[in-house]
Formats: C-alpha cells, sequence, structure tokens
C-alpha cells in the first residue's frame, strides 16, 4: 500500500499523518504549493512517477461564510479539483477517500440523516460541497466519500480553538442555541478514513453525542477550569441563528447517523465530550 494526503499542513491532514504511522501505512503528503490540485497537469505527474494505491483528499475550500463572496473559488476546490481527481484515481486504477459534510443537508428533519437522506444545501459551502460529490460519483464510482461534522483538532482553527481564546479574553460569552449536530475529533476522523480506504460509496463519520453550538461550549468552559487553565469567562448566553446573522446559513439539525460506517468498521465511535478530554489533555491552552 502506498497512500498519497493531498494537503499537508490543515489539521485533518496533520490527524491523518499520526494515523498512519500508528497503523505503520506507507504515505506521502503534500502541501499546495507542491502539487496544485486545480491543475490537472500536476496531479497527472503525481500519479505517473509514485505509483500509488490510494489518495486520500484533504483539500478543499473550508471558509463557511466566506464561500458566499467567493463562490468561483469555492467550486474550483469543491468542485472542479475533486472531479479531476476522481478521473485520474479511475483512470490509474486507484482508490479514493474524499471528505464532504453535514452542511449537504437543510436541517429540516427531527431526526439523524443517513447516507440516503435527500440532500437540499442552504449555503454556497455546502451547494460545493454536494455539486463535488454528484461529480466525483458521476467519474468515479468506487470512490469513497465520508461526512463529517463539527470537526475539530489539535492544529488549526476550529469552535474549540476559538472558544478557548475567547474565554480567556471575555467574562460572557453568546454562543447560538438552535443548532444541533455532532461534534467531531480529527484524530477520530483520521482513523475512520484508513478503516474506509477500499470501501466506496457515502459513509457518515461522526463522534457519539448530539449538541448544540451552547451545550459544546459550555462543556469546553468545564473542561478548561478543570485542568487550571485560566479562563474570565463566568457565563455563556444562549442566542439564536438569527441574532448571530452569519453570512451563510446552516442546517438547524444535521445530526448524522453513522450506522454505516460502525457496521463497515465493526467499531463504534467515542462520545464527543471523551474527545474533547483527549483533546485538551494534548493541547497547551
Amino acid at each position: 500500500m502506498k497512500l498519497w494526503i493531498i494537503g499537508k499542513r490543515g489539521m485533518l491532514s496533520q490527524a491523518l499523518q499520526r494515523a498512519c504511522e500508528e497503523r505503520d501505512i506507507d504515505f506521502l503528503v503534500t502541501s499546495r504549493k507542491e502539487v496544485d490540485v486545480t491543475d490537472r497537469a500536476s496531479l497527472q505527474h503525481q500519479f505517473e512517477t509514485l505509483h500509488l494505491t490510494h489518495v486520500v483528499n484533504c483539500s478543499g475550500y473550508t471558509a463557511v461564510d466566506r464561500a458566499e463572496q467567493e463562490k468561483e473559488k469555492a467550486e474550483k476546490l469543491n468542485v472542479h479539483a475533486v472531479e479531476t481527481l476522481g478521473r485520474l484515481t479511475k483512470e490509474n486504477n486507484v482508490k479514493l477517500v474524499h471528505f464532504s459534510t453535514d452542511y449537504v443537508f437543510d436541517g429540516k428533519e427531527s431526526s439523524p440523516y443517513s447516507e440516503d437522506s435527500a440532500a437540499a444545501p442552504l449555503s454556497t459551502y455546502g451547494q460545493t460541497k454536494r455539486l463535488g460529490e454528484e461529480k466525483l460519483q458521476e467519474v468515479n464510482p468506487e470512490a469513497c466519500i465520508i461526512r463529517s461534522s463539527w470537526v475539530f483538532g489539535l492544529e488549526g482553527n476550529n469552535f474549540v480553538q476559538t472558544m478557548t481564546h475567547l474565554m480567556k479574553q471575555h467574562e460572557s460569552l453568546r454562543v447560538v442555541s438552535d443548532q444541533k449536530g455532532r461534534p467531531t475529533f480529527c484524530e477520530d476522523l483520521a482513523h475512520a478514513a484508513l478503516d474506509l480506504l477500499d470501501h466506496q460509496g457515502i459513509y457518515h463519520f461522526a463522534n457519539e453525542g448530539e449538541a448544540t453550538w451552547l451545550e459544546f461550549a459550555e462543556e469546553i468552559l468545564k473542561l478548561l477550569k478543570e485542568t487550571g487553565v485560566e479562563v474570565k469567562c463566568e457565563k455563556i448566553d444562549p442566542i439564536s441563528s438569527q441574532e448571530y446573522a452569519a453570512p451563510a446559513t446552516r442546517p438547524a439539525f444535521s445530526v448524522l447517523k453513522t450506522d454505516k460506517y460502525e457496521k463497515a468498521a465493526k467499531k463504534t465511535a467515542r462520545h464527543w465530550q471523551e474527545c474533547l478530554k483527549e483533546y485538551f489533555e494534548r493541547v497547551e491552552c
């Protein structure tokens, strides 16, 4: 097995590199400067010279709010590059794992979304990710697509890092309380991707347990205090999505059903609260 990880410095890529090392999987990783995923010739050269068996695509446009003003940039990375990767992996008989998002759903359901649930994205980001899924399945039906949600990791910008910073600076915060999902730890998502290397179709992966952003933030504050980190924050007030007024509309309910993954991998996901504890054990705050 020889695995190529596209995207070097993102939190998911770094988690995946650690997971490969733990499992003794031979891999190489490239940055955007080394290989431009929007350049077919650059990608083609990699396939011709590296003799790969698997590709895991950790690249993509993930700035949810900024995508509302940068639709072309989002499409370039989330649609066109994904379609090109799909074609090249198919042509070269290489397995492809690609990541997508819970934001492909409109949040109008009241029970967890399965892989077969109808997609109806509300934002430009969600629309580009869904179109990327569709293009990939058209050109390479053997590819594996992993949808995840509310991802946080040891590196990079994410909700836990942001909340930790704000809780050190402010006595009170306001956090959205009317959106519900399943937080996902990058380390666990990386291992799930390795579990699914030779599978095809769409799979959902998220850590066990539902939460609102408010509940997520409250658990972060609790753990920061328990671990002795100095914080100013003493209260978190709930606000609605309408009050928060983000440029991109998020689904109110985007809880992912993960039974399909659990059956394929023969394992169950850890609870997100357990993962959050591990995060604070491993990150210096």
